[in-house]
């Protein structure tokens, strides 16, 4: 009863799911702005270009070029996922926007694991899309950008400390798991399906704007699946916090790999299939796709753990 008054003196924005997500998209554009200035700060003060490291970079570049594009990418993330998400959240549903987000509660243990290893198998079933996506041939300019994206993952991946190690999975597993999720499961999901009044129509276009927003053709299949199995962990658990850690455990996983192998894998191992490997993950995303379906279909919200 006393939020009344509260509500009153803060009314929240009445927009329809079109208009939301046009607002989400100038709040990222913004706070992409925000993040690159911030970067642009940091690279005077270090004495250091932005867009020069970017061009020069790999796995040849020193630690101080290292840290200084893991600090702009946390700049990037924050102001260009998680701040404008919050923010869009804030001004839609005001004080319930972490009930609106779905960061209010947790799944149960059961649950949380299933996910991971659901997302886990979808991960490696996936390396089967990235194959295929590799028979498309791309236009040159296309190469260039996976060429140069490629360049700029190896380098930052470069880790020659436990203290480099830490400050990659902030980077690579913490961060984009929170800021991604939020905006495309937080917001980008649930406004598609207000939109469409079909969730998996939602789950589906959702995963493929996930995919496309990062820009990179040769993964663009792999991804496209990835997305979708996220969306289905957040309608199937109505949890947010379900895709955010099987997010964060599938890169962090890649993370800590490249760290404890210390060095690259050779591009002929990543174009191989290993077909037994995907048989097992497509049984068990499909056993684990049952389970948490049949959860999904019995209780409308997971138990609080």
């Amino acid at each position: 009863m006393s939020s009344e008054p509260e509500d009153r003196m803060m009314p929240r924005l009445e927009l329809s799911p079109v208009a939301a997500l046009l607002l989400l998209i100038l709040l990222m554009l913004l706070g992409s702005g925000i993040g690159n200035g911030l970067a642009f700060l940091l690279g005077r003060g270090m004495g250091l270009s932005l867009t020069e490291v970017i061009q020069g970079f790999g796995r040849e570049s020193p630690l101080a070029e290292r840290n200084f594009l893991r600090a702009a990418s946390l700049f990037s993330h924050l102001f260009t996922f998680t701040v404008p998400a919050i923010l869009v959240a804030t001004l839609l549903h005001r004080r319930r926007w972490v009930q609106f987000l779905k960061i209010d509660r947790l799944p149960s243990l059961n649950i949380l694991s299933a996910g991971i290893f659901f997302l886990l198998g979808v991960f490696v079933f996936s390396q089967f899309a990235y194959w295929l996506n590799r028979q498309i041939p791309l236009p040159s300019w296309a190469s260039e950008m996976e060429s140069s994206a490629g360049r700029l993952v190896q380098g930052l991946l470069v880790m020659e400390s436990p203290w480099e190690l830490g400050f990659t999975i902030l980077i690579v597993a913490v961060l984009p798991a929170i800021g991604e999720e939020l905006v495309f499961r937080g917001v980008l999901q649930q406004e598609l399906e207000k939109a469409t009044g079909r969730p998996i129509a939602a789950i589906w276009i959702g995963a493929f704007i996930f995919s496309a927003f990062h820009l990179q053709f040769a993964g663009l299949l792999p991804r496209f699946f990835l997305g979708a199995g996220l969306g289905y962990l957040f309608y199937w658990t109505r949890s947010l916090w379900a895709p955010v850690m099987a997010h964060f455990v599938v890169n962090g996983i890649q993370v800590a790999g490249q760290y404890y192998r210390r060095q690259s894998l050779p591009e002929a191992s990543l174009q191989e299939v290993n077909w037994p490997a995907i048989a097992i993950a497509a049984l068990l995303v499909t056993g684990l796709s049952h389970y948490l379906y049949l959860h999904h279909k019995n209780s409308g919200r997971p138990p609080v753990s």
